[in-house]
């Protein structure tokens, strides 16, 4: 499973995963994000989260993704998908010993691609405060699970006034 994409459109991610962009939100007048991922196995995959206006659909096209959606755990296999309406609760991984291929599919687009960008370019984990202004700056379109909606806007706006302290950190 490899990809030969235009290198703007390639990303690698800390965790392993290699994404290529297939549609940037910039292209459809922001009406969608879609990307292809190839996930290692075992990857443990995002924290439960939510988002608040965005629909994911994701598309398995080879391999096994295990999706939380809700309550539920789904394993899905090549030619499954599942749609994830705005404000469910879900995550998703892949539990096996291969490589999973996916694509993905965020209507509308949001500021997916611009995190995806700061994670692959820091290498690792960027400061949350910096995650914490793209979130900002979006709206806070994105709520982690378990977190009261008052509190989380109030911690992600606070973290996002901390001032970055170095040209480093800020690419970081």
């Amino acid at each position: 499973m490899t990809f030969h994409a235009e290198p703007d459109r390639s990303l690698r991610m800390p965790t392993g995963e290699q994404l290529t962009i297939l549609r940037r939100g910039a292209e459809t007048g922001g009406a969608e994000f879609a990307v292809e991922a190839v996930l290692p196995p075992r990857l443990s995959g995002p924290p439960p989260h939510r988002h608040r206006t965005e629909t994911e659909t994701f598309h398995v096209l080879e391999g096994t993704l295990r999706v939380r959606l809700g309550s539920e755990r789904l394993d899905l296999t090549a030619g499954q998908s599942i749609i994830v309406p705005p404000w469910t609760v879900h995550g998703f991984s892949n539990p096996t010993d291969e490589p999973t291929r996916i694509r993905t599919e965020e209507t509308p687009a949001s500021q997916l691609e611009e995190q995806f960008r700061v994670l692959a370019d820091a290498g690792r984990f960027p400061p949350l405060r910096r995650l914490a202004r793209i979130n900002v700056e979006h709206d806070l379109s994105f709520h982690l699970h378990g977190i009261p909606d008052p509190v989380q806007r109030l911690l992600w706006r606070a973290l996002a006034a901390i001032p970055l302290n170095s040209p480093k950190e800020k690419k970081k």
